[in-house]
């Protein structure tokens, strides 16, 4: 066998391992669910001239994600609010932190605002809602959260060690390949 096989075969060795990196389905780093909402994640709030239903969309409280959406409509004719100001405010008391947000127009729907918000620590958490718009302007809090202490191994980081582990299979693999191939090209010359 001369050298350029092994090198070919090393190179193939290579594009398999990262073909099947590429192709492997990792579980999403945001551990987006899709289960359903659940009653507990949905406020109905008054925020001064607007009513505002809160809606819980997704969530990740280990990791401190959360998405919201907010469908925003006239209090006293139920109208949808298309140009209006939606700003989250996160609190939390013990950790003495304050997390800001905004909530953005979803085309499609003239009521509804979608924000994304990354809790900083553990704890409880107070969701504020304050809406401005010709109307007018008012906030209320929408939702309380508590956020779990984060698990030490999840499935993403068991994944992870997996995935590095066969990658330094690989590597060694190709190391001793190399030194084999060697040590018989020298015992060749010798012999």
């Amino acid at each position: 066998m001369d050298i350029s096989a092994i090198r070919l075969a090393n190179i193939s060795l290579i594009f398999f391992v990262a073909a099947l990196l590429l192709l492997t389905p990792l579980p999403s780093v945001s551990a987006q669910s899709g289960e359903p909402v659940e009653a507990d994640q949905v406020a109905d709030i008054i925020a001064g001239p607007h009513a505002v239903k809160v809606v819980l969309i997704n969530s990740n409280l280990a990791a401190g994600f959360i998405h919201m959406g907010f469908l925003v409509t006239d209090a006293s004719t139920g109208e949808a609010v298309s140009d209006a100001r939606v700003v989250i405010k996160a609190i939390n008391d013990k950790e003495e932190y304050e997390g800001w947000g905004s909530a953005h127009k979803v085309p499609p729907d003239p009521r509804r605002y979608d924000g994304r918000m990354n809790l900083g620590s553990t704890g409880e958490w107070v969701i504020n809602v304050h809406v401005s718009s010709p109307l007018g302007q008012g906030g209320a809090t929408a939702l309380t959260l508590e956020v779990p202490a984060l698990n030490r191994y999840t499935e993403g980081s068991l994944v992870y060690f997996a995935v590095f582990g066969a990658l330094m299979l690989g590597v060694a693999y190709l190391f001793w390949s190399v030194k084999r191939e060697n040590r018989r090209k020298s015992d060749q010359e010798e012999g």
